[in-house]
């Protein structure tokens, strides 16, 4: 059962209670290891006329534990109903939780001072076993070397109406630094989204660039190609015209030697078919 529910049945048991039967409830909150918190008690009518009655010492208590620290109970012992064994070890839990709230470091002599706590290691002891691990207190590390409680979270305690305009200036201060840590968050996202649009803006038109380049090297690279090719036609069709007049010189050539006799060959011709010449002469 959470504490809430257990104040919540005391609330009710008090508001159906007189006298005797309202010191039984406080005793009985006051005693249990699951409730530390009080307000709503306190809040009860008919605990409040208490404070007008013989009884007065045992709302007084219920304030102890709203509110004060073991120390509070030293100073003046008398004020109160005498304390049961568990009444002291929660009376003690709720005065470590009250430094731990002022303070993030707790050096062990001071808590010894608070507690009345006499050695170091029973103090350790009483910080593992009754804040640590039974209802969890505190949350933190104990540093043997430096001797100190070193707090990570501490439970939260019921505040005094006198403090609440304070409490109320705090939190002001904490919304308003929100705030402003929030404004900083959004101008820094908003930069962050303008290098960002940018940068990508910056990309789209490089890559851009970089298609066109490439298009324009393609398109020079066949159009050299297209004119190496027709070079490479032409060249061809200037062997090809060279090839063909190297030949038709060579068969003029044959025709003038197998076509037009010589000379002498016509003359052995004529010698040997007896054709008519030079007359021969005569010798007388």
């Amino acid at each position: 059962m959470d504490q809430e529910v257990k104040i919540q049945q005391c609330v009710l048991l008090a508001k159906g209670a007189r006298g005797r039967g309202l010191t039984e409830i406080i005793a009985k909150a006051t005693s249990d290891p699951g409730i530390f918190g009080f307000g709503e008690l306190l809040d009860v009518p008919s605990i409040k006329e208490l404070q007008s009655t013989d009884l007065s010492p045992h709302y007084a208590l219920l304030q102890l534990f709203a509110y004060g620290t073991w120390s509070d109970y030293q100073a003046s012992p008398s004020s109160f109903p005498p304390l049961s064994e568990a009444q002291v070890l929660k009376l003690k839990q709720l005065t470590v939780a009250s430094m731990a709230a002022s303070q993030k470091v707790l050096p062990y002599a001071q808590l010894q001072s608070a507690l009345q706590i006499g050695g170091v290691r029973e103090l350790e002891d009483f910080l593992i076993n009754a804040c640590f691990y039974t209802g969890v207190i505190v949350a933190g590390r104990l540093d043997q070397k430096m001797a100190c409680l070193q707090v990570h979270d501490v439970l939260g305690r019921d505040v005094r109406p006198e403090h609440l305009p304070e409490l109320n200036r705090r939190l002001g201060a904490w919304i308003s630094a929100g705030d402003e840590l929030l404004r900083a968050i959004e101008a820094r996202v908003a930069y962050a989204t303008s290098c960002s649009d940018a940068a990508r803006q910056h990309r789209e038109e490089l890559e851009a660039r970089i298609e066109e380049a490439k298009r324009n090297i393609k398109a020079e690279t066949r159009a050299t190609e297209s004119l190496l090719d027709e070079g490479t036609l032409l060249d061809m069709m200037e062997e090809d015209r060279i090839g063909s007049m190297g030949l038709m010189g060579m068969g003029s050539g044959e025709e003038g030697r197998g076509g037009a006799p010589s000379a002498s060959g016509s003359r052995g011709e004529r010698e040997r078919h007896g054709a008519p010449g030079r007359p021969k002469s005569r010798r007388r």
